[in-house]
C-alpha cells in the first residue's frame, strides 16, 4: 500500500516483526495500539499472529479495519460486487460540495480567504461526489461495516496520490502540481486471507492500555513534534464523513483535544510511563527513532522500571516532508520489555 505517512514503517515492518519473532510464537495474540496506516498490524497478521489494532484517529482504524478485517474482496450486494464497487467510485456524479469549497482550486472557503489548492477543481469535486454516496450507502444500510471500511480506505488511498501537498497536509503547494491535475484512481486491493482472528479498536492509547487482553503489545508512538491530527486533517475528514469548520489558511479541522502527549519534550517521557503502568502484557515492544522527543538514556531509564530491555537497531531513511527536513539515514530502534 502506497501511502506518504510520517513514521511509516512499511519498509521496516519484516525487520520489527521478525525480531518479535525470535520472543513471541506464531499464534500468541498481539496488540497495536497505534497502528497508523497498519502496516505493521498486518505483517505481524501475516506472520500468524492474532493482532488487536487501534488508533486515536479515524482514518488509521478504517485502514486496519481494510487491512485486517476484510480477508477476501467484501460482496456489496448493493453494488454488484467489488469490481462494480470500484467502478462505481470512478463514475461518481462530481458534486460542488465541502471538499470543492474548502479544499479544490476553484472553492470558496467558508472563511473568506482564497481558494486551497489541495486538489485539483474536478478532484475536489470527484471526491465530494463520493463521498455523497458513502453516506448515502451507509444511512440505508447498504454496506455492512468492512465494506464501508473498504470505500473510505479506497477513497483516501486515491485522494493522497492526487493531493498537492509536499508530504503531509499541513499547507499545500502554491501552484497544482502534474499529480495532482491526474483523476483519481481507484486500484483493485490484494485481500489477505491471514489465519488470525483479529480486532480493530479506536480511542487514545492511554485509554486503551488498560484494556487490552493480550500477550505482546507493539507501540509506535510519535517521536516528532508534529501532530497527526493537524497534519492529516484531510483524510481523516474523509474517514469521518463530516463537514467541520476549515480554520485559517491550511483549513486545519479542529484538532487539539486529539493532540498527542507523545509529540511534546515536555511529556513525552511521561506518556510513556504512562502507558506502561496500564499495559498488563508480558512483551511490550516499541519503535523509537533517534530524532525522537526523549533521549535514548532517558527512554532506556523509563523503560528499565517496567523490565528487562534489549534494544535492536536498524538503520533507515529519513522521512522528508519538505526541502527543510535533513536527509540522510536515522537510526531506527526497537525496545523489548520483558516484563519482571
Amino acid at each position: 500500500m502506497s501511502y506518504r505517512y510520517l513514521g511509516n514503517k512499511t519498509r521496516l515492518a519484516d525487520w520489527i516483526v521478525g525480531e518479535i519473532a525470535r520472543v513471541l510464537p506464531a499464534g500468541s495474540s498481539i496488540a497495536d495500539p497505534m497502528c497508523g496506516t497498519a502496516s505493521v498490524s498486518i505483517a505481524l497478521a501475516r506472520a500468524g499472529y492474532s493482532v488487536t489494532a487501534a488508533d486515536a484517529l479515524t482514518f488509521p482504524v478504517v485502514h486496519a479495519r481494510t487491512r485486517l478485517l476484510a480477508k477476501r474482496a467484501p460482496a456489496f450486494k448493493a453494488l454488484g460486487g467489488y469490481d462494480k464497487a470500484l467502478a462505481w467510485m470512478s463514475s461518481a456524479a462530481p458534486v460542488e460540495g465541502y471538499f470543492f469549497q474548502e479544499f479544490g482550486a476553484s472553492g470558496k472557503p467558508a472563511n473568506g480567504r482564497a481558494p486551497r489548492l489541495y486538489f485539483s477543481a474536478d478532484n475536489a469535486t470527484h471526491i465530494d461526489g463520493i463521498r455523497h454516496g458513502i453516506r448515502k450507502l451507509a444511512a440505508d444500510g447498504a454496506v455492512d461495516e468492512v465494506e464501508h471500511s473498504v470505500l473510505l480506505h479506497h477513497l483516501i488511498l486515491a485522494t493522497n496520490k492526487v493531493a498537492n501537498i509536499s508530504g503531509t497536509y499541513g499547507y499545500f503547494r502554491r501552484t497544482l502540481s502534474g499529480p495532482a491535475l491526474r483523476p483519481l484512481l481507484f486500484e483493485p486491493l490484494e485481500f489477505e486471507r491471514t489465519p488470525g482472528t483479529h480486532t480493530v479498536l479506536q480511542g487514545p492509547v492511554e485509554e486503551l492500555a488498560s484494556t487490552i487482553r493480550t500477550d505482546a503489545a507493539y507501540l509506535d508512538p510519535p517521536y516528532t513534534k508534529r501532530q497527526y491530527a493537524g497534519n492529516y486533517h484531510v483524510l481523516e475528514t474523509i474517514a469521518c464523513e463530516d463537514e467541520p469548520v476549515a480554520a485559517g489558511d491550511g483549513g486545519l479541522r479542529p484538532w487539539t483535544d486529539q493532540a498527542s502527549d507523545f509529540c511534546y519534550r515536555r511529556s513525552a517521557g511521561q506518556a510513556f510511563r504512562e502507558t506502561l503502568k496500564r499495559l498488563a502484557v508480558q512483551h511490550v515492544f516499541i519503535s523509537y527513532s533517534e530524532d525522537g522527543q526523549v533521549a535514548e538514556d532517558e527512554l532506556l531509564s523509563i523503560l528499565s522500571d517496567f523490565g528487562k530491555v534489549t534494544l535492536h537497531e536498524q538503520p533507515h531513511v529519513r522521512y522528508r516532508s519538505n526541502d527543510r527536513v535533513k536527509d540522510g539515514s536515522v537510526l531506527e530502534r526497537l525496545y523489548h520489555i520483558e516484563a519482571y
